[in-house]
This record gives C-alpha cells, structure tokens and sequence, in this order.
C-alpha cells in the first residue's frame, strides 16, 4: 500500500495517549457495562494506564461507574458505562417538502424532534431559521452541546457545507454549514442523504454489521447512493460521488436530446412510482410526492391493480441500476432504503428478477446481496452519526 506522507502524525507520547483513550472510551461504548479488568485484556494496555485514562473520563463526564457486577468472592467489581445524558448534539434532516429537527444525546436518543416545512427559494433565510429553532430546542437542556450534523437532499461539498445547486429547492451556491454555525455556535457537520444514510447505516443498521464494504440507495423523490468502503464512509476527491441517479440506463440514438425517462433518478424513484400510478389511473398527482407515495403504498397494500403495476414497474428500473452498480463496484451487499422497502414483497422480486437478468457472473447470492433497511430514517440517523463519530473518533494509523 502506498503510504500518504500528507497523513503521517508524529507518535509522541500525546498521540499515543489519545489513541489510548479513544480505544478505552469505544470499547466502553461498544460493551456498554465493563470492567477495568476487561478493558485491559481487550485493548493490552496495562492497569496503570487504564486506572489514568478512565479516571480522565470520569472526570469529564463522559463515563460513570455502576456495582452491577457479580463476584463469587469478596466485593463486587466496578462496571463502567458511557455517560449518555453528559452531552447532547443537534441532527437536521433536509427532505424535499419537510425537514425534521431533533436534540439527541450520544446514545443517539432522540430527547425533542420538531418538523418543519422546507422552504423553497430563499435558502439563507431557512437555514437561518433552522439553526434559530434548534438553538432554542437545545438551549433548554443545559448541556454542553458538542455539534450538530445535517444531511440534506442536494449536490453539495461535505467539507464546507457548500450546496452546488438543486432544481426543485432552487438553492444554489449557498453555505449552509456557515450559516447554521453562525446560529447554533457550534461544529456542524452536512453531507447529502445518500451518503448520509450510508454513514446511517454503518453507525447503526442491523444489515450493516460486520460488513466491510456496501452501498446504500436512498430512494426517495430523487435517488441518493453513499458507499461504504473498508468500514469508511467513501468520498470522492471533489465530493461529488455517488451521483448514480443520473445513470443512463436507455439510449435511443439521439445524443443532443436525451429524455428525462431515459436516467434512471426518472425511472425508478417515488417521483416515477407516482407519475406511473397518475398514468395509469387517471388521477392527478399532488404537489408532495411523498405523501402521494405513501397513499400509492396504502392502495397497493389494498391490491389497487393500478398501484400495484405502478410499484412493481418501478421496482424493475431501481433493479436496473442496481444491477449496474453491483456489476461496477461488486460490494458485499446493497441496502435499500426510502418508503420502498414498506412493500418490498412487491418490489424485490421484480427488483431482484432485474438485477439476475443482468448480472454475468453470479458468485453470491443475489437473494442475499440485496436487503432493505430497517431504520426508520437512514438519512437522518446518518445526520446523528456524523456527531457521534467526531465524539469518538479515532486516529488513521499509518
């Protein structure tokens, strides 16, 4: 492997420490309830060490102790746990129609959530105002607030917070991540839903464990995708990944004038779910598209012929593009998420049908590649994580 000198930390003895104590305080998280003694065999850091660090972290709040274990002789040893309450962070999820606000703690427990509409045009004035609204909701806890993370449904850069542009919000060339910190006075993180979920995922999905590689699909007005790679949320150099709803699945010899039907966003999204269900029925769709989808999974689940067509059409073209990036990337699975997955005994086996038609080289199970989340919002979980994650990071060993 080709070593990045631009990564390269000098390993004195304040790096060895920090290492050491983020090793302690993951390995606190990940058991919940665990001795001094148990530490140590787990990490191979001697008792003096482990004695200093824990009590560093008892100090700040972000450990406590509990007699809960047993002993067969003499007193009962001294279990540790993560301090849950001792913080709170903000998480935002930027959805098409709505946005929803919430105060966690770092267990990822959700203490307040509001729901506001997203406001279309005038980008700074809605930011402004979320980040106003969630200083006020986080303002009440009387805890130190160590960040808020965000995941919005549009092209952006994660590293600033820059949003490139989006059609239906028209927002563009807006910072967000500036603003929102201007309001709430602290580190926010932002990244689109794609990713967003796939970090969801990673941090907290039952499909995701022991997984080294996967990637998610979002499937909502638009199609997201974030990619999981060597248990890394990946990003591309500019930040610009994971851009698969633009795919050209159909091409009929035009090159200047391409349909929109042709990509496979058009195709294979609620939005497409919706028109077809329009088409095929005869009544109009609303503006929200989300709620219309979730009225089309209603009479679909009632077996209305014509939402069932609509749902099982549009499974087809989601497998198309799945089928692509499963030949492309070959993860170890594909999580789908969105509403979809609320009938997915109607959508997989079209979607799975799809893919076996054109995948060549059938070395695993597609029955077993493919899998539907089982969080109630990726995105906005991912939003969650990208607070967490900072709280107990880790260093990249060279």
């Amino acid at each position: 492997m080709k070593i990045n000198l631009e990564k390269i930390v000098a390993a004195d003895h304040k790096v060895i420490r920090q290492i050491n104590r983020l090793n302690v305080l993951n390995t606190v998280r990940d058991r919940r309830a665990i001795s001094r003694v148990e530490i140590s065999r787990l990490t191979g850091l001697n008792k003096s060490t482990i004695s200093n660090i824990v009590g560093e972290l008892i100090k700040e709040g972000l450990v406590y102790e509990e007699s809960l274990g047993k002993s067969s002789v003499g007193r009962k040893p001294i279990i540790l746990k993560v301090n849950e309450k001792s913080r709170i962070f903000g998480a935002i999820e930027v959805r098409l129609h709505r946005t929803t606000l919430g105060v966690c703690d770092l267990g990822g427990n959700i203490l307040e959530q509001r729901e506001v509409e997203t406001v279309i045009g005038d980008g700074d004035k809605f930011f402004s105002s979320c980040g106003r609204m969630l200083a006020e909701m986080t303002g009440k806890y009387k805890k130190p607030l160590v960040g808020v993370g965000v995941s919005i449904c549009v092209i952006l850069n994660h590293m600033d917070g820059f949003i490139y542009g989006n059609n239906s919000l028209k927002w563009a060339n807006l910072n967000a991540r500036q603003i929102l910190e201007r309001e709430t006075g602290c580190k926010v993180y932002v990244d689109n839903d794609g990713k967003a979920g796939a970090l969801g995922e990673l941090w907290f999905g039952p499909e995701a464990q022991d997984l080294q590689s996967f990637v998610f699909v979002w499937v909502c007005e638009g199609i997201g995708v974030g990619m999981v790679m060597e248990n890394k949320l990946y990003h591309g150099y500019y930040g610009l990944d994971g851009q698969f709803g633009p795919q050209l699945i159909k091409f009929d010899g035009d090159w200047e004038e391409i349909p929109k039907e042709n990509f496979w966003e058009e195709t294979a999204s609620d939005l497409a779910a919706v028109n077809r269900y329009s088409k095929f029925s005869g009544v109009p769709r609303g503006d929200d598209i989300e709620k219309d989808m979730l009225r089309l999974i209603e009479l679909a689940r009632r077996q209305d012929p014509h939402a069932v067509r609509a749902i099982k059409e549009t499974a087809r073209y989601l497998g198309v593009g799945i089928a692509n990036i499963n030949n492309g990337l070959g993860p170890e699975r594909v999580i789908v998420g969105g509403h979809v997955v609320k009938v997915w005994d109607l959508v997989f086996p079209e979607m799975l049908r799809q893919v076996e038609k054109q995948t060549v080289y059938k070395v695993v199970s597609l029955k077993e590649l493919i899998v539907p989340s089982s969080l109630e919002s990726p995105p906005f979980q991912g939003a969650q994580a990208m607070v967490i994650r900072e709280v107990f990071g880790s260093y990249e060993i060279w």
